[in-house]
């Protein structure tokens, strides 16, 4: 890594461009480096045996030692949950500054990989300003989804950067913590170099509801729901718990955290003080079926449609506390991340096949994103009128449009910056550009093993999805390399066996020609690893020209 004179910021996004998820991003100024959030993001639909998806670190890694520090904006996962799997990387020896919910929510993940004892987590607030070698950065509260969540003023020697993490301007905030927008004022009044903003509800104009209104709607459901009430959403949503609390209290129901992550942070939250629980509200969740059905209101995961979450647990029928009935009512106080729509989309189904009645975004305002929408981002970009503008926190469209908006405001397009993952960003007072990449992408994890799922594997099985497989086995005279049985074939997922006689057949011609054909040009018999590799490739040209699929071929060569 080169040292930068000063004068010059370097600005590195290895996740959170061009995608909603996995946050991380780096300024470098003279020879050091700092990085802000370090998120992962869930995966698609196509990404199969995928748990967790994680940005690449390997420029990291090779540069460990110039890193002052990771901050951290806020305590949503795609800003706190690659946490663990990259700190190990960097020897643990990196601090790690948050707000208190922020690391609080981390150390319960960073506990399961039982890392506590090994990282160093620092608590900042308000009011706090970090020196942290050639950075000083200075917290700007904002609202948004979660408590204690923090836009960062960077100042560098080539000048200040707003970072301004997840924001909206709601003015009845659950927690009465307004968006700082005096201090964001002042530190407007120095002179902003640059703003690296949040950009995910650029689509919607106008200003984007207060979190209030969930609490409202939650009211009206558990006032008027016959049974249980189930509500689904993220782990984090510390705003959440403590609206379903309050209804829940209002209309005589207890509360029960399903799930261990739901669990954990309720209890964390309440003993940092971020969620009020009253006496005698909270229950166990194996009491629930002890409880009549109208008395009880239920906290669970599972909004995004995972797999192994309580909510997709309850549609399948296989969760060990709560079976769906009629009489419950259901609601998904979240809307489907990018990707996750279909998932979503099937749960939701079930339930309402089990009987169920689902509340959802579309039917009631159960949900209200924690993202501001489009004008907020301009007023937020008027006030710190920076002489750059950087959208992040978004997938390309959502970056084009935000650069459109900046443009539309004044500013030069040479003056806006849609970038890519690893590309190197150089600033100073003159101009900005583009002046490197570094490696990056994503890293997929198996969230059972925590090991990592070379992108090989994945492209296999989206083969397999796609296209299935065929086995193919002959047996080989150990002398004479004569073929003296088969070829036969196994299929699944290519085509149906019991009809594919005629294409078979076929198949079988083409690899006793080409063994035949090795038979009469080799003068002794070939390894049987050089035969797979040529069989397969006969079959697969052999194949695709027949059927257009590209199945995965295993093939196995015996000699007897």
């Amino acid at each position: 890594m080169e040292t930068l004179p000063p004068g010059k910021l370097r600005f590195i996004p290895l996740g959170g461009v061009g995608e909603i998820g996995k946050n991380l991003y780096v300024y470098h100024v003279l020879d050091q480096l700092l990085i802000v959030d370090c998120g992962l993001k869930f995966p698609d639909e196509k990404m199969f045996g995928v748990d967790l998806v994680l940005p690449d670190v390997r420029w990291l890694v090779e540069n460990k030692a110039a890193i002052q520090a990771i901050v951290i904006t806020h305590g949503h996962e795609d800003h706190i949950g690659a946490l663990s799997f990259v700190l190990p990387q960097l020897g643990n020896s990196v601090p790690v500054y948050g707000p208190a919910l922020a690391l609080g929510l981390a150390k319960n993940r960073l506990g399961e990989k039982r890392l506590l004892d090994k990282v160093k987590l620092i608590e900042y607030g308000p009011d706090d300003v970090l020196q942290l070698g050639h950075f000083v950065v200075e917290p700007v509260r904002v609202a948004h989804s979660i408590p204690d969540s923090f836009g960062l003023a960077i100042r560098t020697h080539a000048g200040i950067v707003l970072h301004t993490g997840d924001f909206k301007l709601d003015q009845t905030p659950v927690d009465g913590l307004l968006f700082d927008i005096p201090k964001l004022s002042r530190i407007a009044e120095e002179g902003v170099l640059a703003i690296v903003s949040d950009t995910t509800n650029v689509e919607r104009s106008g200003y984007v509801p207060s979190e209030r209104i969930v609490g409202q709607a939650f009211d009206r459901v558990i006032s008027e729901a016959p049974g249980r009430v189930i509500i689904a959403s993220f782990a984090s949503q510390i705003h959440r718990m403590q609206m379903a609390v309050d209804s829940s209290k209002k209309y005589g129901r207890k509360v029960a955290a399903l799930g261990r992550s739901m669990a954990q942070n309720m209890d964390m939250a309440a003993a940092l003080g971020y969620l009020s629980v009253p006496e005698g509200i909270r229950m166990r969740a194996d009491d629930i079926s002890n409880c009549k059905p109208n008395q009880i209101t239920i906290l669970t995961t599972g909004s995004q449609g995972e797999p192994l979450a309580g909510l997709s647990r309850m549609a399948a029928g296989d969760h060990r506390q709560v079976t769906i009935q009629k009489g419950d009512t259901i609601v998904l106080s979240s809307s489907p991340i990018p990707g996750n729509e279909s998932a979503v989309w099937r749960v939701v189904n079930k339930l309402f096949a089990l009987g169920a009645n689902v509340i959802y975004d579309a039917l009631m305002p159960v949900h209200v994103s924690g993202h501001g929408y489009s004008e907020e981002l301009k007023l937020v970009l008027n006030i710190t009128n920076p002489q750059y503008v950087i959208p992040v926190h978004g997938e390309r469209r959502m970056l084009a449009l935000y650069a459109r908006h900046a443009r539309d405001m004044g500013w030069l397009p040479e003056d806006v910056f849609v970038l890519e993952l690893g590309d190197v960003l150089e600033l100073d007072t003159s101009k900005g550009e583009i002046v490197d990449r570094i490696p990056s992408g994503a890293v997929l994890i198996d969230g059972d093993t925590g090991q990592e799922i070379h992108e090989l594997v994945l492209r296999d099985r989206q083969f397999l999805a796609n296209d299935g497989f065929l086995n193919v086995v002959v047996v080989l005279d150990s002398e004479s390399g004569e073929l003296i049985g088969g070829p036969e074939f196994l299929s699944r997922g290519c085509f149906y066996m019991d009809s594919a006689d005629e294409l078979l057949a076929e198949a079988a011609t083409v690899v006793e020609k080409l063994l035949e054909d090795e038979d009469n040009e080799e003068e002794s018999p070939r390894e049987p690893e050089a035969l797979q590799g040529d069989i397969r490739m006969a079959l697969k040209k052999f194949i695709e020209k027949r059927t257009g699929r590209r199945p995965v071929i295993l093939t196995s060569v015996m000699r007897v």
